[in-house]
């Protein structure tokens, strides 16, 4: 019997899952809600077990091995590493741990990329302390650095600093200072199989003043070289040592060609892989789950429903949430979410403090976008 085993699951995940036909196996951390993830008359299996602490790989011998499981997945950034190490230890197809590690830790992901594909990348340095970071960023003949977390993500802590206010950050180990590449992001979504890349889809994406996504639209509105952009990401994905799986991979245009910002083995978040499915016909979620076991892959010809698809997100003042209302929206929206009242709104510093979304699917790009911008701008969130 085919047993697919899923790390930190979200209830649409999980769904998804159970209708790959296999048996599903759930593993959630201690606390996430069980109601949501099981599926009604019907016998669910679901672990209550923190898969992130250093006796997960116990559990994978006491139990999944035991269960002779024929997958372990993760969509999730927290659940990747567990997955690569249970996957390793069970002899199961999967990307290794280090070449997880490689990707989570944007130092070593820069330093594979200057051994194997240095034009990929930007400028980069793990310095001990301020005055060595200003003299990286005055090498690169820069008077601003990105300085971020080395393994953050959701663009939590990412900052763009001059060279004199370096002296203002005060902890450094955990930090990677980047050269600035201006002008529009990217992210492809990428699925690899036996180290042969297939780009999926390219999508735009829109900021607010800091680094939070607000807006992402498939395709982008300015027409790209797409050729370029596959052979930067199969040169990419061969230098980190990805061959298998899918990739979420966030990427500049520089004059000189591309420059990659960071990449993750798993699908994009932020609603990307409805876009994708919408404009491509290309189930990501399936297939990030059931590919290890032969399932989920797309249709011999996918059918798209739009010619293009766009997500915007909302934001709202911090303080507790008093009151919600929502703009009328139409047939061409997908989904639409907001906050509740009670719930509590943080300053605006990564992806989880927005307050609400919509998806919106059109004839091209740029109206899509712009509608969907306007609904967002319709969700009013009082605090």
């Amino acid at each position: 019997m085919t047993r697919l085993v899923v790390l930190g699951a979200s209830a649409n995940i999980a769904a998804v899952a159970r209708g790959l036909g296999c048996e599903v196996i759930l593993v959630q951390k201690p606390g996430r809600p069980v109601e949501p993830m099981v599926e009604k008359r019907k016998i669910s299996h679901l672990y209550s077990v923190d898969f992130t602490a250093k006796s997960f790989p116990s559990f994978v011998d006491r139990v999944l091995r035991v269960l002779r499981v024929s997958a372990v997945v993760s969509v999730t950034e927290e659940g990747l590493l567990p997955a690569a190490v249970a996957n390793e230890m069970l002899g199961l197809p999967g990307s290794p741990p280090a070449v997880v590690e490689r990707l989570r830790d944007k130092a070593l992901m820069r330093q594979a990329l200057l051994q194997r594909a240095p034009g990929l990348s930007v400028g980069f340095a793990c310095p001990r302390d301020a005055e060595q970071a200003a003299r990286a960023v005055r090498s690169w003949g820069a008077d601003h650095a990105i300085v971020k977390p080395r393994q953050g993500t959701a663009s939590l802590g990412v900052r763009l600093l001059p060279v004199d206010a370096l002296a203002t950050v005060t902890e450094w180990s955990d930090l990677l200072i980047e050269e600035y590449v201006p002008g529009p992001e990217f992210s492809a979504e990428s699925f690899s199989t036996g180290g042969r890349h297939r780009l999926i889809a390219v999508a735009e994406k829109r900021t607010g003043d800091g680094f939070v996504e607000l807006a992402h639209v498939v395709p982008p509105i300015a027409p790209l070289d797409v050729a370029a952009i596959a052979a930067g990401i199969t040169a990419f994905l061969d230098a980190v040592g990805l061959r298998d799986g899918p990739a979420h991979t966030e990427f500049k245009l520089a004059p000189e060609g591309m420059k990659v910002i960071e990449s993750h083995n798993r699908i994009g978040g932020d609603g990307i892989p409805g876009l994708v499915r919408a404009v491509t016909g290309i189930d990501l979620k399936a297939w990030s789950v059931g590919w290890p076991i032969g399932l989920g892959a797309p249709a011999d010809r996918p059918s798209p429903t739009a010619a293009a698809a766009a997500v915007a997100f909302a934001t709202a003042k911090p303080g507790t949430v008093r009151e919600v209302s929502l703009p009328q929206t139409d047939e061409s929206t997908d989904y639409l979410w907001a906050v509740q009242p009670g719930d509590v709104v943080r300053e605006l510093r990564s992806s989880a403090d927005r307050v609400g979304g919509v998806a919106v699917f059109g004839d091209d790009p740029g109206s899509a976008l712009a509608k969907a911008k306007s609904f967002a701008a319709q969700i009013r969130v009082v605090t």
